[in-house]
């Protein structure tokens, strides 16, 4: 608890005023305030900090409201956003006050974070650079640097602008994400390919509807699924053409591709071709069968698909 008696988290993660924007953008972050932590000084200076006789860590201290965001949610959005594997730099900025950390001051705390940790060394196996230790103490920064970027728009910030701007729907799905398998988060969250026929639905032809593994949305209808001999699951066309975002691929020398999006979740699904029946409207939608979920139409209105049944027995898109 912090002295608001609010739940609060304290993390490092490089230049402290990007990392604020980043949580002030959370839905249900309540405050936020930049600082040093672990200082062998006792309310340093900014100027301290930099020429590294404090041995503080630039900090976010984050209060929030536990029935809007988890703080496994927020460990898990703080992961995705820094490297976690590079010692004492993060963007451009390096230097002992840049390292990472996750600060608790509970045992509770303790629990999650190296809980999120196991599980990023589960997908990532590499050893992360994020330190998991009590938090010994935290001073508040300077005023000019607390609401930096709010303050100062224009200023510098290694976290990704495009990441600021999408963290509330990331926090949408970030548990279920990191909570699929190894191989579907491998596929929806960096575009890895299954393996072709031994996959889960590429001989699947009962009628049902494919949906999305992480948000259940609706996507692909058993009535558009063809066998095009590729070892995936294949289909002519998606139950909307709103769920989906298409994006250039030119990861492989030679072959462009177009990838495939959820548009809601941003996961990968695969790649769609222009070489599909001509019947069918000419197109080939390559899924992977780890980025999707099967519903058979007996069991579509028990799980909440009722309305959806048109599309598998007629060609109701409605």
């Amino acid at each position: 608890m912090s002295e608001h008696n609010t739940p609060t988290a304290y993390f490092a993660g490089g230049c402290f005023w990007g990392l604020e924007r980043y949580f002030q953008n959370v839905d249900g972050v309540t405050g936020t305030t930049v600082g040093y932590a672990q200082s062998t000084v006792e309310s340093p200076t900014y100027e301290q900090v930099c020429a590294g006789t404090t041995d503080a860590a630039e900090t976010v201290r984050v209060e929030f409201d536990p029935e809007q965001v988890t703080l496994r949610t927020l460990a898990l959005l703080f992961l995705e956003v820094i490297d976690p594997f590079s010692v004492d730099r993060q963007g451009e900025d390096h230097g002992r006050q840049y390292r990472t950390g996750m600060f608790f001051t509970d045992e509770a705390q303790q629990a999650v974070y190296v809980a999120a940790l196991e599980q990023l060394v589960d997908r990532q196996p590499q050893r992360p650079a994020v330190l998991v230790e009590p938090l010994r103490n935290f001073y508040p920064a300077e005023e000019r640097h607390q609401d930096y970027l709010i303050n100062n728009p224009g200023g510098y910030c290694h976290i990704p602008l495009a990441a600021i701007a999408n963290v509330k729907r990331r926090q949408k799905y970030v548990e279920r994400i990191w909570g699929l398998t190894l191989e579907q988060f491998a596929v929806t969250q960096h575009a890895a390919t299954e393996r072709p026929f031994v996959n889960e639905y590429d001989e699947e032809f009962e009628p049902g509807i494919y949906v999305d593994i992480v948000s259940g949305e609706p996507l692909f209808s058993s009535r558009d699924k063809f066998d095009s001999g590729c070892g995936w699951p294949a289909f002519s066309r998606p139950i909307s053409d709103a769920t989906l975002t298409e994006h250039e691929d030119h990861r492989i020398p030679g072959r462009d591709r177009i990838e495939v999006r959820t548009a809601d979740t941003q996961i990968h699904l695969g790649h769609v071709f222009t070489d599909g029946p001509a019947e069918r409207g000419g197109l080939r939608y390559c899924m992977n069968s780890a980025a999707l979920r099967f519903v058979p139409r007996s069991r579509m209105a028990e799980e909440g698909y009722g309305d959806w049944i048109g599309v598998v027995d007629g060609d109701d898109r409605s």
